[in-house]
């Protein structure tokens, strides 16, 4: 007869197990980054973490697919557009959720601390967020919808990625063997993704946008974002929901991006001739 795990034993079996799941996901330091046992614990425990998260739809995508010259040549290019972007995202710290067939979830994490340590982290963090919202955007309309447009019959001016942000607890739970997001600030998110009515926007939630809103001019200064208070319809408030759109004074082609792998990395994206056999129309 096996003899009963202690349980301290059952807890760091436990932790193995969701680190494993985790490193999928994680940036590649973040044992390093992060209090990785306590992190481990709150996932484990269902407790609730301060978090960031970052909702991206292509708009249109189903029209760029069904218009697309080659379909092989569509999927290659959105396969190396989102593993860039899932390779840039944890390197800059921060996680990468998942694919949703037309976008993705991502989100960046702040541990609880003291008072200042914390609030010094949630401005960080807010900052990484909306920058790294603004590389992301430029990099999709300056060189991948180059790569889409080389590999269409037809090209609707509503193509394009939108952003939508939003923060606060949430909860990181199993769902089919993967660990995944959940709670309100996944749900603001993907609204405000919804209520960014055109590519390019960048809309966040009350929350989130009016940190951002009164750091404009002050330690987001460096960012050159402006935020401008809107109300705008949505499914669960047609009437109209206060939104805050983000508007940069640079796009991200200007700024330095999160990590310098990212650039690297990234321009993996337009060069897909090799795994799709066509060799017209690419960017240079």
């Amino acid at each position: 007869m096996a003899p009963e795990r202690s349980p301290t034993d059952q807890r760091d079996r436990e932790r193995n197990r969701v680190s494993r799941l985790l490193k999928s996901h994680a940036p590649p330091d973040w044992e390093r980054r992060f209090r990785a046992t306590e992190l481990l614990d709150a996932v484990i425990d269902g407790e609730p973490i301060q978090m960031f998260v970052m909702a991206a739809d292509i708009r249109e995508s189903t029209t760029l697919m069904k218009e697309s010259v080659k379909f092989e040549r569509f999927a290659a290019i959105m396969d190396k557009f989102v593993s860039s972007v899932r390779l840039g995202i944890r390197r800059s710290g921060g996680w990468f959720d998942r694919f949703t067939g037309d976008g993705f979830l991502a989100y960046w994490i702040v541990q609880s601390a003291a008072p200042d340590e914390y609030e010094e982290r949630f401005v960080q963090t807010a900052g990484d967020i909306a920058h790294t919202a603004n590389i992301l955007i430029d990099l999709f309309h300056r060189r991948v919808l180059e790569d889409f447009r080389s590999n269409s019959r037809n090209l609707s001016s509503g193509v394009g990625l939108s952003m939508g942000l939003d923060a606060g607890p949430g909860y990181l739970v199993k769902i089919a063997d993967e660990l995944t997001i959940v709670g309100p600030p996944v749900v603001g998110s993907v609204r405000m993704v919804t209520a960014a009515a055109l590519p390019k926007e960048i809309v966040a939630n009350v929350f989130l946008g009016e940190r951002l809103r009164e750091g404009q001019d002050g330690v987001y200064e460096a960012l050159g974002v402006r935020v401008n208070r809107e109300f705008r319809p949505t499914k669960e408030y047609p009437r109209g929901q206060e939104v805050y759109a983000l508007t940069f004074e640079q796009d991200g082609s200007e700024l330095e991006t999160p990590n310098e792998d990212t650039d690297e990395e990234a321009s993996n994206v337009v060069d897909v001739s090799d795994a799709t056999g066509a060799g017209d129309g690419e960017v240079a």
